[in-house]
Order: C-alpha cells, then sequence, then structure tokens
C-alpha cells in the first residue's frame, strides 16, 4: 500500500511538473510576439503588411498548444486597450477571432459600443463557441442599429440560436437591410418557431420583401428535408410550388417535391407543364423526366401535344437523356413533326433510346432531311447500341437503294464497322453516284490490307478531280493500317502510269502515309522537267511523318530561291523541323536560322521564328535578335527574344 502511494504520489509530481514546464514554455514562447506587437501597434492602412503576416503565422503555428493559445488571448487583450492604431487594434482582433474564449467576452462586449471597433469586435465575439456568446449578441441586438444591428442578427443566424427567434421576429417587419437579414437568419435557425415566424410574415408582405421572407422559407424547408423531417419541408415546398409564387421560388420548390416525394411529385410537377412560364415549365420537364418509373414517362407523354415547339424539343431531349424504352412510341411520332427542331430533337432520341427498329426511319429521315434534321438522324443512326445493329445495318445495305443506302454506308463508316468492307467495296460500283461517293468515304474508316487494290485502281481511273481526292484519302487511310509491301504497290503503280493526274494523286498518298521506300522516288521528282511532279512532291515530303527529307527540302529551297516552290519547300522544311527528333537545340536553332536566311517573305520569317523558342540557346538567341532588324518582322523577332529569354539554356 505504501508503496502504491509513493508511486501515485510521483505520478502527481510528475504531471505537476510537466504542466508547469508546458506553463514555462508558453510563457517564453509569447514573448515571442511582442517584438511583433510594437511593431504592429504603428500600423497604419496601406503599409506593408509583413509584421501582420508574420503575426498571423506566429499563431497559426501555435492552434496545437492550448496553454500557448491562453497565454496569447491575453497579450492581443491587454493590446485592444493600448494606444494602439485603429488599424492595428482590427487587425488583432481578426487575430483574436481564431481562438478567443469566454475570456474575451468582457472586453469585446464593451466594443460592440465603439463605432470604429464595433464590427471587427462582433465577427470575433460571433466566433466564441458555447451559450454565452449567443447571449451576449442577443442583450445587444435590442440597442443597436443600422449596420451592426444587421451584422449581429447574421451573427445569430449563423449560430443557429433558437432563443434569438423571439428578438428577430419582429425585425421581419422593419426597414429593408434589417428585414432582410432578419429572414434570412430564421431561414438558418430553421427551427419549428422560425418557420412559423416566416410563414406568418409570407401573408402580411408584398413585393420584394415577401420574396426574401419566401427564400428563406425555403431554405429553412430545406433544413428540414435534411434532418429527416420531410413531412414538415414538403408541406413548405407545396405552398410555394403554388402558380402564383415567383419564378425561381416556384421552381425551386419543385425541385424539393422531386427530390423528397417522387411519388407523389408527379402530379405537382405535371400541372406546371402547364405553365405559361417558360422556366417553369422547362424545370418541371427536367424533374419529371428525372423521376423513375411509368408515372412520370405518361405524364410527359399526355402533356407533349399541348406544347410548344421549344418545350417539346426539351421534353424530348430530357427523355433521351434518361434513356427510358417506353418514350419510344413519342419518339417515333415527334420523328415526324412538321417543326424542324422537334424531328431534329426526335431523331436524335431514337438513337440514344430506339435499337433495330428505329434503323431506317433514321436513314430514311437523313436521306430526305436537310440541315439539323439530317445532322441528327445521322448521329442518330451512329448513337444506336442494339446488340446485331451493326449487321443490320450491312444487311440493309445490300437490300436498299438510292440516298437511303447511301446514308446507310455513311453509317457503316462512322461506326467503323469493318466488317462492312466488303459490301462497300461492291457498292463502289453502284450506278448511283451519291452511293459510290458515300462508299468511297465510308472506307477511308473501314478498309484494310485486303481492299487496298480496289482503291488504288479507284485512284487511277477516277473520273473527276473530287472523285480522285476521295479516293486519294480513303487508299491512304487504308495504307496506314497495312504493312504489307505498302511500298510496292504505290510506287509499281506510280512507275506504271504515265498519266499525269494519276501520279500526282499517287504522290499524295505517298506523302500522306510517309512510305518510307518512295523516297527515292520523290527525291528523284524533284529534279523532274514537269514542275507539277516536282511541286506534288514537295507536298509529299512536306507531309512527313519524320525529318528524313529535311536535307532536300532545304536543298530546294536553296535552288529556288524566289519561287513558289521554294516557299513550299521552306514551309515544309520549317513544319519538319518542329517534328521530335534527337537534334540539340543548338543544331535545330542553326537549321532554323538558315530558313531565315533563304526566307523572302515575312510570312515564312514569321513561322521561323515562332519555332525558336522550343530550342532555346545561344543560337537561338542570336536568330532572334539579327532578326529585330527586319522591320517586317521586329515584333515577332521582338516577342521570340523575351520568350528565349524566359527559358532555361546555357
Amino acid at each position: 500500500m505504501i508503496a502504491y502511494k509513493k508511486a501515485n504520489l510521483f505520478i502527481f509530481a510528475g504531471a505537476v511538473t510537466i504542466a508547469a514546464l508546458a506553463q514555462q514554455a508558453a510563457t517564453r514562447a509569447v514573448a515571442e510576439i511582442e517584438p511583433m506587437l510594437v511593431k504592429v501597434a504603428a500600423y497604419e492602412y496601406g503599409q506593408s503588411r509583413e509584421t501582420l503576416a508574420q503575426l498571423a503565422r506566429y499563431i497559426e503555428e501555435s492552434l496545437g498548444n492550448p496553454a500557448l493559445l491562453k497565454q496569447i488571448e491575453g497579450r492581443l487583450l491587454k493590446f485592444l486597450q493600448s494606444n494602439a492604431t485603429t488599424a492595428a487594434k482590427r487587425e488583432a482582433l481578426r487575430e483574436l477571432s481564431l481562438i478567443a474564449t469566454d475570456a474575451s467576452l468582457p472586453l469585446l462586449t464593451g466594443m460592440l459600443t465603439q463605432a470604429e471597433m464595433a464590427e471587427m469586435a462582433r465577427y470575433a465575439l460571433a466566433r466564441i463557441p458555447g451559450p454565452a456568446s449567443d447571449e451576449v449578441l442577443r442583450k445587444t441586438l435590442g440597442r443597436a442599429s443600422g449596420s451592426m444591428k444587421i451584422g449581429i442578427i447574421n451573427s445569430l443566424g449563423e449560430r443557429r440560436d433558437t432563443k434569438s427567434v423571439p428578438l428577430i421576429r419582429p425585425l421581419l417587419y422593419s426597414d429593408s437591410g434589417v428585414a432582410e437579414a432578419a429572414a434570412a437568419a430564421l431561414g438558418k435557425i430553421a427551427d419549428r418557431t422560425a418557420m412559423e415566424a416566416l410563414a406568418s410574415a409570407r401573408g402580411k408582405l408584398t413585393g420584394v420583401a415577401r420574396l426574401r421572407v419566401s427564400e428563406a422559407y425555403l431554405h429553412s424547408a430545406n433544413q428540414f428535408a435534411r434532418r429527416g423531417d420531410k413531412r414538415t419541408a414538403l408541406g413548405v415546398y407545396k405552398q410555394l410550388a403554388a402558380a402564383q409564387e415567383p419564378e425561381l421560388i416556384r421552381i425551386a420548390a419543385l425541385g424539393g417535391l422531386a427530390a423528397n416525394d417522387t411519388s407523389n411529385a408527379v402530379s405537382t410537377l405535371a400541372g406546371a407543364l402547364d405553365s405559361d412560364n417558360r422556366a417553369v415549365q422547362s424545370a418541371a420537364i427536367r424533374l419529371l423526366a428525372g423521376i423513375p418509373g411509368p408515372e412520370a414517362i405518361s405524364a410527359l407523354v399526355r402533356r407533349f401535344p399541348k406544347l410548344e415547339a421549344s418545350s417539346q424539343v426539351l421534353l424530348l431531349k430530357a427523355l433521351a437523356t434518361r434513356g427510358d424504352s417506353s418514350a419510344l412510341p413519342l419518339m417515333t411520332t415527334a420523328a415526324k413533326s412538321g417543326a424542324a427542331d422537334v424531328r431534329a430533337a426526335a431523331l436524335l432520341g431514337l438513337g440514344r433510346i430506339g435499337g433495330g427498329s428505329s434503323m431506317m426511319l433514321l436513314a430514311e429521315a437523313a436521306s430526305a432531311s436537310e440541315g439539323n434534321a439530317q445532322t441528327a438522324a445521322r448521329d442518330g443512326l451512329l448513337q444506336l447500341r442494339d446488340q446485331g445493329i451493326d449487321q443490320s445495318i450491312i444487311s440493309a445495305i445490300g437490300a436498299t437503294s438510292g440516298k437511303v443506302k447511301a446514308e446507310l454506308i455513311l453509317a457503316a463508316g462512322e461506326r467503323g464497322i469493318t466488317s462492312a468492307a466488303d459490301i462497300l467495296v461492291k457498292a463502289l460500283q453502284d450506278s448511283d453516284l451519291d452511293v459510290r461517293r458515300a462508299a468511297v468515304r465510308a472506307l477511308g474508316n473501314v478498309a484494310g490490307s485486303p481492299q487496298v487494290p480496289v482503291l488504288l485502281d479507284l485512284v487511277l481511273r477516277a473520273s473527276s478531280a473530287s472523285d480522285r481526292r476521295d479516293a486519294v484519302q480513303t487508299l491512304a487511310a487504308a495504307l496506314k493500317t497495312s504493312e504489307t509491301e505498302r511500298a510496292a504497290v504505290v510506287v509499281s503503280a506510280y512507275n506504271a502510269t504515265t498519266e499525269l493526274d494519276p501520279r500526282l494523286a499517287l504522290l499524295e498518298v505517298m506523302g500522306r502515309t510517309s512510305i518510307e521506300d518512295a523516297l527515292g522516288v520523290l527525291r528523284g521528282n524533284l529534279k523532274d522537267s514537269n514542275p507539277e511532279i516536282t511541286r506534288a512532291s514537295v507536298l509529299a515530303l512536306s507531309e512527313w511523318t519524320n525529318p528524313a527529307p529535311l536535307p532536300d527540302l532545304l536543298a530546294v529551297a536553296r535552288r529556288d530561291a524566289g519561287s513558289t516552290l521554294q516557299v513550299l519547300a521552306l514551309r515544309g522544311y520549317l513544319r519538319l523541323l518542329a517534328l521530335p527528333s534527337q537534334r540539340s537545340r543548338a543544331v535545330s536553332a542553326s537549321m532554323v536560322g538558315e530558313a531565315m536566311r533563304l526566307a523572302k517573305q515575312p510570312a515564312e520569317k514569321r513561322l521561323a521564328l515562332s519555332l525558336l523558342p522550343p530550342f532555346a540557346s545561344k543560337e537561338a538567341l542570336q536568330v532572334a535578335q539579327a532578326a529585330q532588324a527586319d522591320q517586317a518582322v521586329a515584333q515577332e523577332a521582338k516577342a521570340a527574344v523575351d520568350s528565349i529569354n524566359s527559358r532555361s539554356f546555357q
């Protein structure tokens, strides 16, 4: 027993020692703020806030030390009773608000009557937790006026002080500023007495005053709903959803009903669909579409014929977003509407909620429409997601003709249906020009190695420039997905034909695909006697996906100074310079400098200057600085110099 008592005494003595040491440490630490407060005492607005920031950091770093905070609080209270400037005391109150306890209440209460300090004192006092602060605020409310009164009301509302409701309630009928603050405070307090006060005021006030009370009434209902008292909240929502209520209040109340009473909100929302107010009607459509179950869909479908076209569009979009197939009959009917916007919304909706049964309707609509309706029908075909829909499209291509067939072909291409490639190749022989052109474009997305011979033949035999252009794009796309003998096929075809247009087209294919083995052909063509062949070869090299043709393009630029060909070669050269490479910045910058020396037109010089910043180096800086002497590009050169200097380089 004696040993036990000795142990307890030892523990107690240790605790006392620790507490004493902590207190001593706090006392020593608080002395650290004395030099800061001496400087802060003379602070005036507009002066440096460095010391204020230092004080703020010191207090923030002390928040985990209760003993130290107690010391700091006491020191700040003494500071507030000193001869410090008003600006300094306000800043001290700001810091005190972070750590104040009931020990600060007497001084802060007294400062509430000092005009220059009252607002900051209230701010600090309102952040002290506990009933004592509430009581001070309530007692001060009766003798406060103007902005101070409004501030106290706001504080009581933020603190959810239910005991202040009897004091705030009469203020609902005061001047506008006080009344608005009173309404907001009661809405935040949101107990039954506060709600009753707001409900009563709604029956007595008009205009803006009534609107502010209604907003607070709605806010209090939201509070009840969050606390789980949906019955009380719904009673308020139903009142505020009435037709005579202001637009925003009514919309918010309808939202409250939809969120908290989905089973019974449908009838109220359906009634709102008949509103003459477009915003209310739109909100009702959106909210109904978000309520699960067949009743909401039925309500929307029943009201659809009575709505104006613009509201019908909103309704169709909402149903499409909902994704409920039960709206399919309405979408199908609306797709034949006389209003183009309604048709477009319905066609797009069919793509989202329809399936194979909607495919032909969409294809026919796309073929017979134009503008937004045609775009919507095409988008609808693209969005169809039924299992087996791709095969259905392929089958329909073989069973249709004319514009409908062309639309189905385009859909196959947009959907990337690779299994449609063979039937699309067959469509290249169709007697309908629209079908043939659609097939060429679609093959650009789905063609591969097996289709290359046919597409190559299409390039060679095209009867018009537009057809050949489409064929080139499609062949290039197919070659990019086919590694097998890509160069051999194109180069052999090029060497085998003597006709100019096919040769030019094949040169473009080489450029679009960057076939390495075609470089020999293109380089040889740079000295061809036919200027069109030379030009096409320069353009093809300019499209290369790696820097390999850089020397060739530079050689053309040097050789054909002042010509259109030089401009094309320089532009291609600069484009390839911008591609990723293993060159050093210095080497790249020197290459840009070479292009600058060759360039004759401001456009090419500007393009060259724009490349320099990524190659930031001494060489790049020298090129940009030299260009400042050229008045045509001096401004761009100066910008390049500034950009280079802002980057890190040696």
